[in-house]
């Protein structure tokens, strides 16, 4: 019997290990949740507790916590002393306060690649505009997002500085979240093309300050467009 047992003990510890290596790691944990707020399944202001992502995603609620903790460095979750986690909210403020960042980053990354695209870097850029505006008149938005996100990530893909990359995709991220639930009209998408031939045009032609100039007119008017949508749903709230 006292065999019996030891096998039984055995087994039972073989399956617990099998189980925990099974088990997703805290970073897939938290890639998960990313996407479900990215993608609209998990909305702002709505509550995380461990407790539910560990059953949903089948670990221990350590690597749950671990993620919600990463989620929180990376501004996508608040967690409140007993009170948990939430989906942080993004509000007026500080869509104000990401567009005065992003202006100046995107400044000197534009200069940059300026000063630094070759040739075949410029063409690609030109190409990757001329499917942006195929997607327009066809009135087709959701080819539109992919084309414009593939215009901006070829600038800033070719920049040397990680840092300011890194801040600008997590800023990127934010909106792209908003804009899967309030999608541009197809005047704003025109005005969106508009802006990026000068951008174009002004990398063709060399000239950084140029290129600096005409993104910050596109982020200016991006920036409008996503407080529109903030304040439209906030008064629809107040209603």
């Amino acid at each position: 019997m006292d065999q019996i047992a030891k096998n039984l003990q055995r087994n039972s510890t073989v399956r617990q290990i099998n189980k925990k290596a099974r088990e997703p790691g805290y970073s897939r944990i938290a890639h998960l949740i990313r996407e479900e707020i990215f993608d609209g399944r998990v909305t702002a202001g709505a509550r995380l507790k461990v407790s539910e992502i560990a059953k949903r995603y089948g670990t221990s609620t350590n690597p749950a916590r671990e993620a919600l903790q990463m989620l929180e460095g990376e501004g996508l979750v608040t967690i409140m002393p007993n009170r948990g986690a939430s989906v942080r909210k993004i509000n007026e403020d500080m869509l104000q306060n990401v567009f005065d960042l992003k202006i100046v980053l995107w400044a000197y990354i534009v200069k940059s690649f300026v000063q630094s695209a070759t040739p075949d870097e410029i063409a690609e850029l030109r190409r990757r505009q001329e499917v942006c505006e195929t997607a327009v008149q066809n009135g087709d938005y959701p080819a539109y997002h992919k084309a414009n996100l593939a215009f901006h990530d070829f600038i800033v893909d070719h920049h040397f500085n990680s840092e300011a990359v890194a801040i600008i995709r997590k800023h990127d991220r934010w909106l792209q979240a908003l804009s899967r639930s309030d999608p541009l009209n197809l005047a704003q998408m025109r005005r969106s093309i508009a802006e990026h031939w000068r951008i174009v045009e002004a990398v063709e032609n060399g000239e950084p300050e140029e290129a600096a100039s005409a993104i910050e007119e596109h982020l200016l008017n991006t920036q409008t467009a996503f407080l529109d949508r903030l304040r439209r749903k906030r008064l629809k709230k107040a209603d």
